[in-house]
């Protein structure tokens, strides 16, 4: 089983690339993927992406399925990203302040899971997204229970290989 990185997704006519953060933006962020990558690979026997979104504060491995553009290589996540700690925005709160805040405060890193409904055991767990692209998002408080969680809750022969 092999990991990889993925350089983004070029957008074609908007002439962009989607989710091209190729390594995350602290050691410590990018370390912590890439042991999620290795737990995906050795729990799951199969071969893994890695990918952070364009600001390098979060990005995720990913478990690599046949599909290709948008829907490619995002069935299973298993997510990581940096976050002030004890911010949280309201609605109220100005954008300037905000992103201050979000600037000064120290940091941690979160750990969360990814997988869409048709990937899930129970696709009722979907709890996000949109009538055709429903799933399930959750902040996990470790790594362990992560991976455990995706265990518990990952329908194996509905991922597509």
């Amino acid at each position: 089983m092999t990991i990889t990185r993925s350089t983004g997704l070029y957008t074609g006519y908007m002439g962009y690339f989607c989710g091209n953060g190729y390594e995350g933006l602290t050691k410590e962020l990018d370390d912590t993927v890439k042991r999620q990558a290795e737990l995906l690979t050795t729990t799951f026997n199969r071969d893994v992406e890695i990918r952070f979104n364009s600001d390098r504060e979060s990005g995720g491995a990913w478990l690599k399925n046949s599909l290709t553009g948008f829907k490619g290589n995002c069935q299973v996540g298993f997510n990581a990203g940096i976050r002030p700690i004890g911010l949280n925005r309201t609605h109220d709160m100005p954008h300037e302040e905000f992103m201050r805040l979000w600037r000064e405060l120290p940091k941690e890193i979160y750990y969360a899971t990814y997988v869409s409904e048709n990937g899930l055991k129970d696709p009722s767990l979907a709890n996000s997204g949109c009538e055709d692209s429903r799933y399930c998002y959750l902040i996990q408080p470790s790594i362990e229970q992560g991976l455990a969680w995706l265990v518990a809750n990952v329908d194996r022969d509905k991922i597509l290989d």
